[in-house]
């Protein structure tokens, strides 16, 4: 990806392609291509935005990271290893700690039945193996590390606390497994818009302090450049664009990458209701979608590490 040329890669998602063979109840049995040919690449301390709108298959691609289920297609590296391979229950668990995952809804991410201790402490001692002081001593480091008064929070349940100070403890839960990967799932969509830079602003501290990577993956294209050093577009289980962030953000060339763009709202322009421009635009956008949903080609390199698939004429878009 772009700048990760001379990165050792941590990550590697090489041509994955996933179907979804469903079964209703009723009516005839229907496949859905969730991803197909996505190939990416993350380079350890690094943070890569898989950006798209609900239905892109964004997603789909960090439950493959997971290892959640079998890929049609491709394979997923990590650390040079094909994740399919690892067998032995010892493999198994050392990638599960060294990939976590921090979901949308951080209340559900929680058991509503146990302390904010309970939730730390278990993974202290699962993954670490810690006990006594030891285990308390890691306790407060890890919440001091996400900013959380211990004394007030450790005796707590999920609901006594505020939706950031959840995704806080879902952060501290991360740390305290110590692993070198998060993929990181719509993390602060469900909150309010004054607290997501400050989470935000926390992941970045961990990557740049921990050197942990983040897959981080977001229908807001206005905060990869925040967290990322590179974004991938998705429209339709495929990524029409990717490359450093400051020239996917910068220097748009697929057209759905400038629709992503369009809909961030900008301070500066009064918002005026047009319904005829309002329609223009919405049949715009539905014509760039229905281009966007073909096979893409082979990628045309824009600039030093900045991709774009399907790169078609504005004039056809419009």
């Amino acid at each position: 990806m772009g700048d990760t040329i001379n990165v050792t890669p941590l990550l590697e998602i090489e041509n994955v392609s996933k179907i979804f063979h469903l079964k209703p109840m009723f009516g005839a049995a229907k496949e859905v291509i969730a991803i197909r040919n996505v190939s990416l690449t993350l380079g350890k301390g690094r943070a890569l935005a898989v950006v798209g709108e609900s239905g892109s298959g964004k997603s789909t691609v960090g439950r493959a990271v997971t290892g959640l289920f079998k890929l049609s297609e491709g394979r997923v590296l990590f650390d040079g290893r094909d994740i399919a391979q690892f067998r032995r229950r010892a493999e198994k668990l050392a990638y599960a700690r060294s990939v976590q995952m921090v979901f949308q809804d951080p209340f559900a991410a929680l058991n509503p039945a146990h302390t904010i201790r309970h939730h730390i402490e278990r993974a202290l001692k699962l993954h670490r193996g810690l006990s006594g002081t030891a285990i308390e001593d890691a306790l407060l480091r890890v919440l001091a590390d996400v900013e959380i008064d211990a004394e007030i929070a450790l005796g707590k349940y999920p609901h006594e606390l505020s939706g950031g100070q959840r995704q806080r403890i879902n952060l501290a839960r991360v740390l305290a497994v110590g692993p070198q990967l998060v993929v990181a799932d719509e993390p602060t969509s469900m909150l309010d818009v004054s607290i997501r830079k400050s989470v935000l602003g926390l992941m970045d501290r961990m990557k740049k302090e921990r050197g942990i990577a983040f897959l981080y993956i977001t229908h807001d294209i206005a905060t990869a450049h925040y967290l990322a050093e590179d974004t991938a577009v998705m429209f339709a289980g495929q990524v029409v664009e990717w490359g450093p962030s400051r020239c996917v953000i910068g220097n748009p060339q697929h057209p759905y990458t400038k629709v992503l763009l369009s809909a961030v709202p900008d301070p500066a322009i009064r918002f005026a209701s047009d319904p005829a421009s309002g329609r223009a635009f919405s049949e715009g956008v539905e014509r760039i979608r229905a281009l966007a949903r073909k096979p893409a080609g082979l990628p045309v390199e824009i600039e030093p590490g900045h991709f774009v698939r399907h790169r078609f004429d504005e004039m056809d878009a419009a």
